[in-house]
């Protein structure tokens, strides 16, 4: 194994032929011992004091063999990846420059240890350790024959206030649209989500949270009154069964993969359920694998329900007390026999009697759930089903005891808390007057000003279904005249991406102005930018993160953002100070853009003094920080919320009186008091959804044969726009690439590294095959990482289309609207 030296780019743990020998069979169980142990050494890396992660098949950890000679300081802060909230350190160099990066010993979420993308992820910090592209440093506009060229920061915030104005002028506040992230700080969402409600007036605003975890909000706000997820981590190690559907934890969460391992190995050795279609390293490790056919989440749901009510593994005293809708619930998942839903979901019926005596007869229950859920058919409800589990059973608010949704985003939370895009802020309904009344006031604003609706989503495609509008379908009409997108790419991951690159086309005379805030330069939005904002990213800003489980963490400045030698005129600047630069710009401009004072709306670009502000607007509310304060926070290694000044640190557990927040005057969610989750009594009683299985849109056919999933690998993050510029996460997953069976394969006439044409009723991909037992026959996987517009990727694919989402649906769910990307029909082709 290599030793680290003073060029960071020198490490490479495995040979070329191990690397060769791990792209043609990814599954480690297939592999030997040693190219285990230097993977379990690279997920544990440089960074672990006292020992690396879990080995999966010794059970000792891992140990990597790197130094951190040129280290002459260490930062503490949070990881900028995933929503599990790992503490690490990042270490700086004499210089100024980040050139390490090892986890944080003592923090309670991850003990010091990290997974392979923390690793490197200082290596997303400077031009020189970047694989491809570079450093955004100049804001830049494009020209009449369509070429880049730089600008100011004083002429880019007037442009983007100009171009504000004249929609406002023409088209009204809700032409302007605003897609930004879940990888922002808490200050920065608050701050945008007061210049988009409060001074541009806009009802246009979402985030990429919704194609993310958009189904766990729903489902949470339905059933308990309010978002948030009522368990925590330390759940983990008192459990008795874990539930996992739609999660592959072995390889998208390591850290909480690795907590789940040392709990199944305790004396309590709580039992495994795992429900994916496919046989991930998570399903392979499972004592029961309940692989179900694609979409049908909602008739599994219903049949573990009816098998807990039929043979009373349920808490009918918990259930008088704290919950509504229950004899709904028994009438309609009674017909749900083992037998009916083994036919639905191809699971054999003994299995589903086996899961739910598990769940039933097990003390504690934990549930842990996430894209495999959201982003099927039934999405919401399948989330309102699960928590109906726990609520049937009594098993929630207690040690041990949850429905738990994880993210794929470090700070989605933090935007679902402070409404930085689709939400109120502080968990305030839109639809309550009194609520919309109390921010207007902390905001400084004319009464009225707040939209007294919900906003509108990213996508839909009204041809299939014509009730749910959408930024996506205002660009088809012509109606959207601004498109600000900030720290997100969807010209990577919106389904149906051909139709939305035609909206976005330059030949399109009805496209919006489109303005792109990120970090790289080139990134695949930019293709159709008119505008382009470099940003300062995790490293190079402090502000604080709400992770999985409500804990909120300081993330802390460690290096000065890129060409920050440039400023003013140019250099990255942190997304908070450019909201702020834009709203002032709006508020100097023109007066409706300023709050009742005469004043610009972001008072401040201060991560402090902007979290002391959010803090006042979430005093009393479900999601309260006000005892939080960022000395606290760094002592504290983070504090989960609810955190009050007299109970700074009670918020561990939600819902541990079973009283929950369905009372009209808390929550979250509803358009009038009748909903059906409000408690008409006033009791605080959770709600039990009564739903029917629906199957998807899209089924196989003779035409398109296969169902095609798509998901992650634990080497890249969302569309690769980090993850592609670092050498060593590259090399282990180079190019995009089609899981098949080796029954289809043998059919298809197809080995590992042939190329493969897929279709569906939308687009076209060609990728290479990988032949695996991963998938079932009849199925096929394909990571959703990767784009094809890119100049490097273009070079390197020779010209293939390869991002799958040319091939996914624009189909979203019901209630919640985030898209089913786990599912529709295609057919494969060998490639000539």
């Amino acid at each position: 194994m290599a030793i680290r030296d003073d060029d960071p780019k020198a490490v490479r743990l495995f040979t070329p032929a191990e690397l060769e020998a791990l792209r043609q069979e990814p599954r480690l169980s297939n592999h030997g011992r040693r190219t285990f142990l230097k993977w379990s050494a690279l997920l544990a890396s440089q960074a672990v004091v006292g020992g690396g992660v879990l080995n999966l098949l010794t059970g000792k950890d891992a140990m990597a063999d790197d130094t951190f000679a040129n280290v002459t300081q260490w930062v503490t802060s949070v990881c900028g990846y995933c929503s599990v909230g790992c503490g690490l350190q990042i270490g700086v160099n004499a210089t100024g420059q980040a050139v390490a990066v090892r986890g944080n010993a003592v923090h309670p979420t991850n003990a010091g240890r990290i997974c392979v993308k923390g690793v490197y992820e200082y290596k997303i910090l400077h031009d020189q350790d970047l694989r491809v592209g570079s450093r955004a440093k100049y804001p830049m506009k494009r020209d009449a024959a369509g070429n880049w060229q730089n600008i100011t920061w004083d002429e880019a915030t007037t442009l983007l206030a100009q171009k504000i104005i004249e929609a406002t002028n023409t088209s009204g506040p809700d032409s302007v649209g605003i897609y930004n992230t879940g990888q922002w700080t808490i200050e920065e969402y608050y701050s945008m989500g007061k210049l988009g409600k409060g001074a541009i007036k806009t009802s246009t605003m979402d985030s990429n949270t919704r194609l993310c975890m958009a189904a766990a909000v729903y489902g949470y706000m339905s059933t308990f009154g309010s978002d948030g997820p009522p368990g925590c981590y330390d759940d983990i190690e008192n459990t008795d069964c874990f539930f996992l559907i739609g999660t592959n934890p072995a390889e998208m969460h390591p850290q909480v993969w690795r907590r789940i391992v040392r709990a199944r190995r305790s004396a309590r050795a709580p039992k495994l359920i795992v429900v994916d279609p496919r046989r991930t390293q998570t399903a392979r490790s499972a004592d029961l694998h309940l692989q179900l056919k694609a979409g049908t989440n909602v008739a599994l749901m219903n049949g573990i329900l009816q098998q807990l009510i039929a043979n009373n593994w349920i808490d009918n005293a918990y259930i008088n007390a704290h919950t509504r809708n229950f004899s709904a619930l028994a009438a309609k998942v009674a017909t749900y026999t083992p037998t009916y839903v083994s036919g639905i979901t191809g699971v054999p019926a003994a299995d589903i009697q086996t899961a739910a005596q598990w769940i039933g007869q097990s003390p504690e229950v934990w549930s842990l759930f996430i894209q495999g859920v959201y982003q099927s058919m039934g999405a919401t409800d399948t989330v309102r089903l699960i928590c109906a589990m726990h609520l049937v059973t009594g098993k929630i608010g207690r040690p041990g005891s949850a429905p738990f949704s994880i993210t794929g985003q470090t700070t989605a939370m933090s935007n679902r808390e402070t409404g930085g895009s689709s939400a109120l802020a502080g968990y305030r309904n839109y639809y309550n007057p009194n609520h919309v009344t109390e921010l207007e006031t902390l905001w400084n604003v004319t009464p009225g000003t707040i939209p007294a609706h919900s906003t509108t989503v990213i996508t839909s495609n009204r041809d299939l279904q014509p009730t749910i509008p959408s930024m996506v379908d205002m660009m088809r009409n012509g109606q959207l005249k601004v498109f600000w997108v900030a720290c997100t790419n969807p010209s990577v991951t919106l389904p149906d991406l051909n139709k939305y690159h035609g909206y976005l086309s330059f030949s399109n005379p009805s496209r919006p102005f489109v303005v792109v805030q990120d970090i790289f330069d080139p990134m695949e939005s930019m293709h159709f930018a008119d505008l382009f904002l470099p940003a300062a990213q995790w490293g190079e800003k402090t502000g604080t993160y709400t992770c999985s489980e409500r804990r909120v963490n300081l993330g802390v400045k460690a290096v000065q953002p890129v060409g920050y030698e440039l400023r003013p005129a140019y250099g990255a600047y942190s997304d908070l100070d450019i909201i702020k630069m834009v709203a002032d710009k709006l508020a100097t401009m023109d007066v409706r853009f300023r709050d009742k004072s005469g004043q610009s709306l972001v008072k401040s670009a201060d991560p402090e003094t902007v979290f002391n502000e959010w803090k006042q607007v979430s005093t009393g509310k479900i999601c309260d920080m006000s005892g939080m304060t960022y000395a606290n926070l760094a002592t504290n290694n983070g504090i989960a919320w609810p955190s009050t000044p007299a109970n700074v640190l009670g918020g561990k557990r939600l819902y541990t009186n079973g009283v929950f927040n369905t009372n009209w005057d808390r929550a979250q969610y509803g358009k009038t008091s009748t909903a059906a989750w409000i408690d008409p009594d006033g009791l605080s009683r959770a709600y039990l959804w009564a739903v029917d299985y629906v199957p998807p849109p899209e089924v196989p056919d003779t035409t398109y044969p296969f169902w095609l999933n798509t998901g992650r690998v634990i080497e890249h993050f969302h569309s690769r726009t980090k993850t592609k510029r670092v050498a060593q996460l590259h090399e282990m997953v180079p190019e995009n690439y089609v899981e098949i069976s080796s029954a289809d394969a043998k059919t298809l006439r197809v080995v590992t590294g042939n190329l493969v044409t897929v279709t569906s009723r939308r687009g076209s991909i060609t990728v290479k095959a990988k032949v695996t037992d991963t998938v079932k026959a009849g199925s096929v996987f394909i990571p959703m990482h990767f784009g094809d517009l890119d100049p490097t990727d273009i070079l390197q694919n020779n010209g293939r289309q390869v991002s799958v989402n040319r091939l996914t649906m624009n189909y979203v769910d019901k209630d919640c609207a985030q898209p089913i990307y786990k599912h529709c029909a295609v057919k494969l082709a060998k490639a000539k």
